[in-house]
């Protein structure tokens, strides 16, 4: 397909939709379907519709009327290239594993994870933290606020023992909460695995990581796309 006809940027995005939109209607008209399979369907069915929305609309009307020209037109992109089947070649071989070991007791077993696991305490894995009264005293932002802030989920709260709230401080800038974290834990099955995320270098978001980015400003669609793909 050339790019020399195709439409007005402004034209072109009202008809585009995002990946969410398709997958919330691939989702309500399949509920049994796996959400991965749902997910990936509708990646492909948003990326194709967008690059058809840049097309004149006789364009479209043509391909549509054209089924079979449709297919070709997708089937010339390497990904959509038809696999080669696999031949079986007749030939049967056995093969047994070594099993799964010995079998050992829970009292053992526990033992065996108690070397392997090493203790942390919040800080070393979570950064610099704080509660409630000395964010208040350092940085000015009242109790009742913070309070109101971590209950509607925009900021990232972690247990220390039982009750106790900590507040990672490198989520604050000018006393207020980074634009994005509440899209991450959104999503996030709670603040210790949102934080963790945040935290972490990420592929998608060039090496950096996920809280980096949102200190950057103009980056928060990307950061909620990548949490959003990890944690749904």
């Amino acid at each position: 397909m050339s790019n020399a006809a195709l439409l007005p940027a402004r034209e072109a995005k009202a008809f585009k939709v995002s990946r969410t939109d398709v997958q919330s209607l691939l989702t309500q008209k399949n509920p049994e379907a796996p959400a991965a399979n749902v997910r990936a369907m509708a990646e492909l069915v948003a990326a194709i519709w967008n690059i058809l929305a840049e097309l004149p609309d006789a364009r479209k009307r043509e391909l549509a009327s054209d089924r079979t020209r449709l297919r070709e037109v997708l089937l010339e992109a390497s990904i959509f290239a038809p696999v080669e089947p696999i031949v079986p070649s007749g030939r049967l071989v056995r093969s047994r594993g070594s099993g799964l070991g010995e079998r050992i007791g829970l009292k053992e077993g526990r033992a065996r994870l108690d070397r392997y696991a090493t203790a942390k305490s919040l800080e070393e894995w979570a950064g610099p933290v704080a509660g409630a009264g000395t964010i208040e005293q350092q940085l000015g932002i009242p109790r009742s606020t913070l309070s109101h802030w971590q209950s509607r989920g925009s900021v990232v709260g972690l247990l220390r023992g039982e009750r106790k709230l900590a507040y990672p401080l490198a989520q604050f800038v000018d006393a207020r909460p980074l634009e994005g974290i509440s899209d991450v834990l959104r999503v996030a099955p709670d603040a210790r695995s949102a934080w963790l995320w945040l935290l972490q270098p990420h592929g998608a978001l060039d090496g950096r990581t996920p809280l980096d980015l949102l200190k950057q400003g103009g980056r928060r669609t990307k950061v909620a796309e990548a949490a959003e793909r990890d944690f749904t």
